[in-house]
């Protein structure tokens, strides 16, 4: 770890429930870091909203001088952290459901900014097992359980990703603007995504969203299988259950509407389908 990596996050670490501020002074003071660092560490922190500056006032005077406390940063990253350990102890009992019920593989995948991150999986007891893994990152583009999170985000998100050149993982992997659009409306409409050789060569893969408690997919979850086990044509032999245990899930972060898709639809998901040709 470089000395100014390790001095920053020996700054951040200070910032305690008993000792929420701190001036200038009392940083360099209790971490031995020189003031001049402490005060280049602080102004980068504070532009990047990690930290915040405050000042503290009584009948209108200053009466404590500058101080330093944690920034709005910190509580969305606390926020994201939560939610994805939340999220893990309510999908894994659906999870093993779903594994015991097909003997396939079921992944739970998030959202990380312009990547999906699978966050849990049960495997298969099939002698030999798909390669994935907890921590793995994929564009959300391509594959199913990715692209069943990318089809429900802002129209305007969606063009921001696949504006960029779009990398060919494996055979399938759709690399236009329109094959990627064309599948997000085939994804809202149907409610599920599916996907073969787009990030493995000769494997399959179907996912549903899960909703949370703003309405918003965040999440998916998805059966995953060679090629030859989940072919398109039995679609119709998964993903039911793959609704039912989404629809339970959505429920246990939150999501207080019927799910929009499977037995407990209620009404069509009001979301634009797209048109425009790219």
């Amino acid at each position: 770890m470089s000395k100014t990596v390790k001095k920053a996050l020996q700054l951040l670490e200070i910032f305690t429930e008993e000792k929420p501020y701190w001036k200038l002074d009392e940083i360099s003071n209790h971490t031995g870091i020189p003031k001049a660092t402490v005060l280049r560490l602080l102004k980068t922190f504070v532009e990047l909203g990690y930290l915040k500056k405050i000042t503290f006032h009584q009948d209108e005077m200053v009466i404590d001088g500058e101080r330093y406390g944690l920034g709005i940063k910190f509580l969305e990253m606390g926020e994201r952290v939560a939610g994805r350990l939340d999220i893990r102890q309510e999908a894994f009992p659906y999870m093993k459901k779903l594994q015991v019920q097909f003997n396939e593989a079921i992944q739970l995948i998030a959202r990380e900014q312009h990547e999906g991150i699978y966050i849990e999986k049960v495997e298969s007891t099939r002698p030999v097992r798909l390669y994935t893994r907890v921590g793995r990152y994929a564009p959300l583009y391509a594959g199913a359980c990715t692209r069943a999170i990318l089809a429900f985000m802002p129209d305007e998100k969606i063009y921001e990703i696949i504006d960029k050149p779009l990398k060919k993982i494996a055979s399938q992997t759709p690399t236009t603007k329109q094959e990627v659009l064309d599948l997000v409306a085939q994804i809202r409409r149907d409610g599920f995504a599916y996907s073969d050789s787009e990030l493995e060569e000769g494997t399959a893969s179907l996912a549903v969203p899960i909703f949370n408690r703003f309405g918003k997919v965040q999440y998916s979850i998805s059966l995953a299988s060679f090629s030859t086990s989940l072919r398109r044509e039995r679609v119709s032999d998964f993903v039911g259950a793959l609704w039912e245990a989404a629809a339970e899930i959505s429920k246990k972060i939150g999501y207080n509407h019927p799910y929009p898709y499977g037995k407990t639809i209620n009404k069509p998901l009001e979301v634009n389908v797209y048109e425009e040709k790219i």
